[in-house]
């Protein structure tokens, strides 16, 4: 498919009310990512974002939860989240001078120029390690060792 014709395709799921899950493989320049598009724009929900797990597990992540939204589910920053199977999240703000900037977004902010938006508030879902603790806050030197991360919280 062309970039034209997935752009096109997604603006016509988020026309009849659905969303739509972005998953990037990794290169040698970082790892692999996903995100939504349309649950802002449908919804009236902050975008989902989730970094480091293999594309397609956190496609699925973000499709079950998207799901969840589209019925009613609301989530906020600090709050965790439980998924069937175990996995635990917590869920962080994206601060604002990440959306923006460069690639990252390109595909979302391309369907969402239809409407002349910006790219939206995003929560960013980062999950525990195996002793069930989440990444700290920055100033921790291990941050970026264990979790990577857009959000600045």
């Amino acid at each position: 498919m062309k970039p034209e014709e997935i752009i096109q395709l997604f603006r016509d799921d988020m026309d009849a009310g659905g969303f739509n899950v972005a998953a990037l493989v990794a290169d040698e320049t970082g790892c692999d990512w996903a995100y939504s598009i349309g649950l802002h724009h449908c919804f009236d929900h902050p975008e989902l974002l989730i970094v480091g797990l293999n594309a397609p597990i956190a496609a699925a992540i973000i499709e079950v939860l998207g799901k969840d939204i589209s019925e009613g589910l609301r989530l906020d920053g600090g709050e965790p989240v439980r998924l069937d199977g175990g996995l635990r999240l917590q869920v962080r703000e994206v601060d604002p001078l990440w959306l923006g900037r460069g690639d990252w977004f390109e595909l979302g902010r391309a369907v969402m120029e239809r409407w002349g938006a910006r790219w939206p508030e995003t929560l960013q879902l980062v999950w525990s390690d195996a002793d069930g603790r989440f990444p700290e806050r920055p100033g921790d030197p291990q941050w970026s060792l264990r979790q990577p991360l857009l959000a600045s919280v």
